[in-house]
């Protein structure tokens, strides 16, 4: 009983902010980023931790839910030279309405996550940071000439200075 009229003040309040329900809103949002739905296949490297540069073949598949108010991003690299996986993960991007922010939460088949605050730049892409102890990241997306371009850089001192150890390019092949 309680639960339910939370629900239900939450609702109300939600509808009474926005001006329209929180679907929509977020649909709204998220229009600029739906190039990126389809499948997209393509090369590029990254620095590893043995400070080399390894090539590796990338597939990703990015699937629109909830009438367009979520991408769901899959991702698969496999090292051009071992053939072994390099990269295995799954995201989300969506505008949480309540906070009236974009969320990107990425998990790796290597055990990391994270769940950031991207800045999203309609119809031409979004940039995603995580910071640890050590060191932070960053990595940009955009639309290069109807193609899926990423770099990807790393600071060790918070931010100041930043290194490309990533690039990606990606054709759409549906």
């Amino acid at each position: 009983m309680i639960r339910t009229l939370l629900i239900g003040i939450i609702t109300i309040c939600t509808f009474s902010v926005f001006g329209q329900s929180p679907a929509a809103l977020q649909q709204e949002k998220m229009k600029g980023l739906q190039f990126f739905k389809g499948s997209w296949k393509g090369e590029g490297w990254m620095i590893m931790q043995d400070g080399k540069k390894h090539y590796f073949d990338q597939t990703e598949t990015v699937q629109s839910k909830f009438n367009g108010g979520i991408l769901m991003i899959e991702g698969f690299g496999t090292d051009k030279e071992s053939k072994k996986p390099i990269h295995d993960a799954l995201a989300y991007l969506t505008y949480d309405v309540l906070k009236q922010q974009y969320r990107f939460t990425a998990m790796t088949g290597m055990g990391y996550m994270t769940d950031t605050e991207p800045q999203v730049k309609d119809n031409i892409g979004y940039t995603w940071s995580m910071d640890n102890p050590r060191y932070m990241v960053k990595f940009t997306l955009t639309l290069d000439q109807g193609d899926w371009f990423e770099i990807g850089e790393i600071s060790t001192d918070k931010g100041v200075s930043w290194i490309k150890n990533f690039e990606m390019r990606l054709k759409k092949i549906n």
